[in-house]
């Protein structure tokens, strides 16, 4: 061996060396600047706040300010796809939405992403759903409801927020589990949420799925009725409530979600420290607090559960969108 050779090996070993050491120096450093949260939809709405409150938390234990920027438009598509170009350096990440990062790529192959486009980070909150009917209502169980539509198909009315909408799908992820055709019941469409539970009010449908804070006061109120609820135990608030599980639909398991989401190829120690300080941050009073005002359930996922259930709510609703004919493609 000649001594330039010798010489062209110990380099070589040197530069690996220093490549081994710098990397994880790198980690260890960051963050050095602040960090941009994405939210893709316009600022004073459920997200947005769900963003501001986890910024506000988690400052400390994240060592830099987050600082949250809205931007709306396509159903979420538009600060998603912002996000998801963003460089994998842990300083833009994304506040995510079942809506905009699961929902609205499963029905419309154009959004240009799918989950398999970013990094899931953790999960922080859940929203589950409820199924209601009007306080004056004849149906007083799933069952009695379900009943109904088997006896009538075609007949009994739902009102949703659109179709590709979490109370578009929920009920027809019923009517599947309980082996009813899609057509067994027919879907009422309105503008938004609010309208929509409006619409089961004035009698337009005759029964409506929706997330729990959207009918939280008129369940209080005693003008609408719960049937069931999609978590896994009873509500503490709600504890009349059955669950879809104990009344034999498991299956019907949806809720809504926000957490913690960033770009394709996030390094492995970035994703572990914000993991690590979502769940820190989940722990204090303060970030308890603020999210139950805003109609939230605390609920950690890391970031493998996080991956694994995204992946699977994407699988079954892009299937749904099949079956049910409304996949834009």
């Amino acid at each position: 061996m000649t001594q330039q050779t010798k010489l062209t090996m110990l380099s070589a070993a040197a530069l690996a060396a220093v490549a081994l050491t710098a990397a994880p120096a790198m980690a260890a450093d960051y963050p050095t600047k602040p960090i941009t949260i994405v939210v893709a939809s316009g600022a004073g709405g459920s997200t947005d706040t769900a963003a501001r409150i986890m910024a506000i938390n988690i400052q400390d234990h994240i060592g830099q300010p987050i600082i949250v920027v809205n931007k709306k438009g396509a159903s979420g598509g538009i600060g998603i796809n912002f996000g998801l170009k963003a460089k994998p350096d842990g300083y833009v990440l994304m506040e995510g939405m079942i809506g905009g990062h699961v929902l609205h790529p499963a029905m419309n192959t154009s959004t240009g992403y799918t989950p398999a486009d970013y990094a899931p980070i953790a999960m922080t909150q859940m929203n589950p759903n409820v199924l209601v009917v009007k306080a004056d209502s004849p149906f007083k169980t799933l069952k009695g409801l379900l009943d109904a539509i088997k006896a009538s198909p075609g007949k009994l009315k739902f009102s949703h927020a659109g179709a590709g909408s979490i109370h578009y799908f929920g009920i027809h992820l019923l009517l599947k589990t309980a082996g009813l055709d899609k057509d067994s019941a027919i879907a009422i469409p309105y503008k938004g949420g609010k309208r929509s539970m409006a619409g089961l009010l004035r009698g337009e449908a005759q029964f409506h799925q929706t997330n729990l804070v959207s009918a939280i006061d008129f369940i209080r109120s005693g003008k609408v009725r719960a049937l069931a609820v999609t978590t896994k135990e009873r509500l503490k608030a709600f504890p009349k409530v059955p669950t879809y599980a104990e009344q034999g639909f498991p299956g019907v398991d949806i809720f809504g979600w926000r957490g913690v989401i960033g770009p394709k190829d996030l390094p492995k120690a970035i994703v572990d420290q914000w993991a690590k300080a979502v769940a820190d941050t989940m722990k204090r009073k303060g970030w308890k607090k603020m999210v139950k005002a805003v109609g939230d359930m605390p609920r950690y996922m890391g970031p493998a559960e996080f991956a694994a259930h995204i992946d699977r709510d994407f699988k079954r609703y892009r299937q749904m969108a099949t079956d049910l004919g409304i996949l834009v493609k």
